[in-house]
């Protein structure tokens, strides 16, 4: 018994129960409280050394006096040297030959204390950061969001006061714009800080953190020169240390997100790396707020462009129409003129063939049956019709195969060639005029998706031009080159319905992140799908993630079942994705891409594709696009 009372890690007090005199005291107890054995020896329990100030100490003897045991918890002793330290204090009775004892038991709390205090502020600023990042997601304007953080830094996060200031570019210098939590009446008295380290009051914490960009973190306000000119002021509120987080709005420092603890020494490690990710969060909202007022304009610019075209269309010279089941679905009000009739509802939903003069009725229709079937891409066709006054007059018709509210249709351009000159002059021009508006629709679409998507800005650009040189390179003509070209240039318009956050993480993508990003062929295929193209371009939208071995997505489609078009684009992906930059990974060398593409040629990737990528790269001396 002695060698444990004497080898214990905790310290012991024996005391006479009779008397509380303290009969003995183990060198742990002596260590851990720097007193002398003799300091204790035969002195009353709350009389001696440090539990002379423990209120509680008189309280053990007399509550012992009728039970055979009490525990205290987080009781504070003085050391011999002034410090304080947190402990467990437990007492119990027990007989001792004749003699009935007091043994107390006094455990060391301090570090586990502080170790707990530290877990708590951790788990408080975890959920400060939860708060945030469910701010930046609801929040639609920078007023909304910094009031939201700083509240969030507060109330969950365990912190004292929290403001964000926005440098003013004029005057450079820094002005509150949010804040929460008591401010003691400090924001309304600080002084005017600058961020010019040489400016008056710019050796500050916070107008150092934004001139170097770099968190300034003060452990102890009281005792760091820089916060010389307001120690008064966060003396009065209780303040003993600060944190200064810079901020930025597209990679350019804008304001500072300051936080105050009552605790000295507060930011510690993980402290400090969560304040910083809540503070990057907090730059990464202000980007996605620009980008979606961004977004809405091009949006608005999107639905003029599309205006513009329903007007051009509507008051068009030439005559549009649809016709899909056999019947008209659509007319220009130039159709109706050109068949001599004043309405164009007296053209919908009748069958066009009946227009036509009897004896070139039949060829029309098997032309128009070859387009449908997929024979043929266009149809350029001369014939008479005859209007309901008896005239006949000959007629020039360009027609598309083509989708129209989801269903196979024929779009046609028709113009009165009574003068034929002119009729196939102004048919080009307005031809020449929808392709403009088409590629400047083209143009409006990829911008939207390069604005939710900024790190890849360019892709859809520089995947088109690998395409149509492997087309080319297989002996494709202009016409599917065309095709593919559109297809690239919109193959990523689906990744408009994925949350901006989420395109521009800058880590690995979870499992549900990753299944919403693969979601974006899909939507991509819905939003085009009813667009007239003259080219599968939703199909090969929708495909351009599948395999030739079914591993891809969103259908698992093997082989020829995927279009060859889709097939092109899968490669020419693949290369500039691999050799692009990533938030979440740097470029690789196209020589990385190319031996991609030849470890899997006829198992992931159509063999005639790579082969003819593999030779315009290492036999012709292609590069990639800028």
């Amino acid at each position: 018994m002695r060698r444990v009372f004497e080898t214990t890690q905790d310290g012991i007090l024996l005391v006479d129960f009779e008397t509380a005199r303290i009969k003995d005291a183990n060198p742990q107890l002596l260590k851990l409280l720097g007193y002398s054995h003799k300091e204790f020896l035969e002195e009353i329990l709350w009389e001696a050394g440090p539990f002379a100030e423990l209120k509680q100490s008189k309280d053990i003897f007399s509550v012992l006096q009728t039970s055979s045991f009490v525990r205290y918890e987080d009781l504070t002793l003085k050391t011999a040297a002034g410090l304080s330290l947190v402990v467990e204090f437990t007492c119990n009775t027990y007989e001792c030959g004749n003699v009935k004892v007091i043994q107390c038991s006094i455990r060391d709390m301090t570090e586990r204390r502080i170790t707990e205090s530290k877990l708590e502020r951790h788990r408080q600023l975890y959920a400060a950061l939860s708060q945030c990042n469910k701010a930046i997601v609801h929040c639609v304007n920078e007023e909304t969001l910094f009031q939201e953080v700083c509240r969030a830094a507060v109330q969950f996060g365990g912190l004292k006061t929290a403001w964000i200031g926005l440098v003013d570019a004029k005057t450079q210098l820094v002005r509150p714009f949010s804040h929460f939590g008591d401010e003691a009446g400090y924001l309304s008295q600080l002084d005017d800080i600058s961020i010019d380290p040489e400016g008056p009051h710019g050796a500050t914490p916070t107008g150092m953190a934004i001139h170097n960009n770099q968190p300034y973190w003060c452990q102890d306000i009281q005792n760091d020169p820089a916060t010389f000119p307001w120690r008064d002021l966060t003396r009065r509120a209780g303040w003993a240390a600060l944190a200064s987080l810079p901020l930025q709005r597209n990679g350019i420092v804008v304001g500072a997100f300051i936080l105050y603890s009552l605790t000295i020494n507060a930011f510690d490690e993980m402290t400090r790396n969560l304040l910083v990710e809540m503070a990057t969060d907090v730059s990464f909202a202000l980007d996605a707020l620009d980008h979606r007022i961004q977004r809405k304009q091009a949006e608005e610019s999107l639905n003029e462009a599309e205006e513009q075209f329903r007007g051009l269309v509507e008051q068009s010279i030439a005559g549009i129409c649809i016709i899909q089941d056999g019947k008209i679905a659509y007319v220009n009000p130039r159709v109706a003129e050109i068949a001599g009739l004043g309405s164009v509802n007296a053209l919908i939903g009748s069958d066009p063939l009946l227009r036509i003069v009897e004896t070139e009725r039949d060829g029309v229709a098997k032309s128009m049956r070859r387009l449908l079937a997929g024979g043929t891409q266009h149809l350029a066709l001369e014939f008479g019709i005859m209007r309901p006054d008896g005239v006949e007059i000959r007629v020039g018709a360009n027609a598309a195969r083509a989708r129209h509210r989801g269903r196979l249709a024929i779009i046609g351009v028709v113009q009165d060639i009574s003068e034929k000159k002119r009729a196939d002059e102004e048919i080009r021009r307005y031809i020449e005029r929808l392709k403009t508006m088409l590629s400047g629709t083209i143009g409006v679409v990829e911008t939207i998706c390069e604005m939710r998507d900024p790190y890849t800005a360019g892709h859809e650009r520089r995947v088109s031009q690998i395409a149509v040189a492997i087309a080319e390179e297989l002996g494709l003509d202009e016409e599917q080159q065309e095709g593919i070209r559109v297809a690239c240039n919109l193959h990523d318009v689906g990744k408009i319905m994925v949350p901006a956050e989420i395109l521009s993480k800058p880590s690995r993508l979870s499992a549900i992140e990753y299944a919403l990003v693969q979601g974006h062929a899909q939507a991509g295929y819905d939003i085009l799908k009813d667009v007239a193209f003259p080219w599968p371009v939703a199909l090969m939208v929708l495909q351009h993630h599948e395999r030739m071995d079914g591993s891809g997505y969103p259908q698992g489609l093997k082989g020829e079942s995927i279009l060859f078009g889709a097939r092109i684009l899968a490669v020419a992906d693949v290369i500039e994705a691999m050799s692009s930059h990533r938030p979440y990974r740097p470029g690789q060398s196209v020589e990385h891409a190319l031996m991609e593409i030849s470890a899997y040629r006829g198992v992931k990737y159509d063999a005639m594709v790579v082969d003819a990528c593999l030779d315009l790269f290492l036999e012709k001396g292609y590069r990639l696009p800028e």
